[in-house]
């Protein structure tokens, strides 16, 4: 049985299909195929939805889906889509698709973009195929081949009984935040027929906003050879520095792939102000530079793999919503694995000799960015 595989008794599901999304050309080509095919329901969160052509060539596939009957809820953070046009706005409600605006921000209520934000990327159909992980609607994730900018990211599309899990979160969510009534139920969930274990990992009601970073600790101290993580935005807490520090010190192979390259370049320098004491400790580290980096994975003994919305900082551990997928397959580990490799020869290798002769500024800069993170 997989480690790490329960919280409170609940244990991974069997009997799914998977099917990893490596960047915005399958990943487009994924949700606007799965769209076409809903016959009762599409449900869709997201951080970012924007008015450009990738939002557009989304929003007409689900206003397409409205139009035929197919009951279409679409739920976004305010602060991430708050440069949406008003005929884009418009457009959907014509459509006749249902809208949540996450914590719409206001001068009077305690909704300010640092308060809690609606981080996930969720595509739900019929209520058995779930997309997750680090993929918004906008054409910075849209491949390149279709005007995007190509970001490199990473998604997981999955067929089987456990996307129940993620058709209970969206609808609790739905309510507590006073969207109009859905009028489907949710589906039954089907029966198991051979497959891989999979289980849904969520930041969504009080007593579950830290069940990611638990997962994730689990799966590292019950490590026995290898964790690969790669994540864009890496600010993780002293625990989990401590258990990588701890995995390295033991013997297993730990390497982190992490931007290099950001949109939000103070995360760049908090994450580099971990670096000394992780290579000291034998953790290897490859800082990406070319698109920017946006994936947020893992994959422990080429076994146990996450894919999700999920950052290893403050915001996604403590604060925000976020949904990762955990699968528990060597075939898909293997996958995994590949895939890291392939980004990690395309990476630039951080040594510790050549680390400790950094400048001055950069220092101060790592610094000072630590000190803002860890004050959020």
């Amino acid at each position: 049985m997989p480690r790490g595989r329960t919280r409170r008794g609940r244990p991974f599901l069997l009997g799914h299909q998977v099917e990893i999304l490596v960047d915005g050309g399958p990943f487009y080509r994924s949700v606007l195929a799965d769209i076409a095919t809903a016959r009762r329901y599409v449900f869709v969160e997201t951080y970012i939805l924007r008015s450009d052509e990738t939002g557009w060539r989304v929003a007409r596939a689900l206003a397409e889906r409205a139009n035929a009957g197919v009951e279409v809820a679409l739920c976004y953070d305010a602060f991430g889509s708050d440069a949406l046009s008003a005929e884009f706005v418009q457009f959907l409600d014509d459509a006749g698709v249902k809208r949540l605006v996450f914590r719409p921000l206001s001068f009077w209520k305690w909704s300010w973009p640092w308060s809690r934000r609606n981080h996930r990327k969720v595509l739900l159909v019929d209520g058995h195929i779930a997309t997750v992980g680090g993929m918004n609607i906008a054409n910075e994730y849209a491949s390149e081949e279709l005007g995007g900018n190509g970001w490199r990211d990473t998604s997981v599309r999955i067929e089987g009984p456990a996307v129940t899990q993620v058709d209970r979160m969206f609808r609790y969510l739905w309510r507590r935040e006073g969207g109009s009534p859905l009028r489907t139920d949710r589906a039954e969930r089907p029966s198991p027929s051979g497959g891989l274990p999979v289980r849904f990992f969520a930041n969504f009601a009080r007593g579950e906003r830290a069940m990611i970073r638990r997962a994730y600790l689990v799966a590292i101290t019950s490590a026995q050879k290898s964790v690969r993580i790669t994540n864009a935005y890496f600010f993780p807490d002293r625990a989990l520095r401590r258990a990588l520090v701890l995995a390295a010190r033991r013997g297993v192979e730990v390497e982190l792939i992490v931007a290099g390259k950001s949109d939000v370049k103070p995360s760049v320098y908090a994450a580099r102000s971990l670096y000394t004491r992780f290579l000291r400790a034998g953790v290897k580290i490859y800082e990406w530079h070319e698109r920017v980096l946006h994936a947020k994975t893992a994959v422990v003994d080429g076994e146990w793999t996450t894919i999700g919305s999920s950052n290893l900082d403050p915001f996604s551990s403590f604060v925000n919503l976020e949904i990762n997928a955990g699968i528990f397959s060597r075939r898909v580990g293997d996958i995994m694995v590949a895939q890291f490799e392939d980004d990690r020869a395309r990476c630039r290798t951080v040594e510790l000799g050549s680390w400790l002769r950094r400048s001055y500024l950069e220092r101060l800069m790592e610094l000072m960015f630590r000190w803002m993170t860890k004050r959020y």
